[in-house]
């Protein structure tokens, strides 16, 4: 589907055997948002995302399953994208969201949460701006972004 040449990572549709990589490193990723609680809350999310919406998933051949990201593509909105922490700042989001945005036809959009400052500064350097205040979770507040 989509090959970064120069770090050897690819990304391609999920798989069933992805599930437990992708909850490995979706669990991580929200054991460091503190402000979130207990990551094991949004996995009925995560779930149902798995179940219902386009599922991309990044590997690496040494590393495996690297990034993910769930969107559903008739309204463009990305439920989740999630990166481990190893490979960050290595496109793997971008690559990501730029094969999500192609299969959607349309600028995506998303919530963030606004107390995750790298990963809006992430968004704002791609281009994405803030669309409006999503509603707040139970932990924080949210700002819903769209992508250019």
């Amino acid at each position: 589907m989509y090959t970064h040449a120069g770090a050897g990572w690819n990304i391609r549709p999920f798989v069933r055997n992805d599930r437990v990589p992708c909850l490995r490193i979706f669990r991580d990723c929200l054991r460091a948002f503190p402000w979130r609680g207990e990551w094991q809350a949004f996995l009925p999310a995560l779930q149902n995302a798995f179940a219902s919406a386009r599922v991309l998933v990044a590997v690496e051949p040494s590393a495996g399953v690297i990034g993910f990201l769930t969107v559903n593509v008739s309204t463009g909105y990305v439920d989740h994208l999630f990166v481990q922490e190893d490979w960050r700042l290595c496109g793997v989001g971008r690559g990501l969201l730029d094969i999500a945005r192609t299969e959607a036809g349309k600028p995506l959009t998303l919530d963030v949460d606004t107390q995750n400052m790298p990963a809006r500064h992430a968004y704002e350097k791609l281009g994405w701006h803030v669309m409006a205040d999503a509603k707040p979770s139970r932990s924080g507040a949210q700002v819903r972004l769209i992508s250019p």
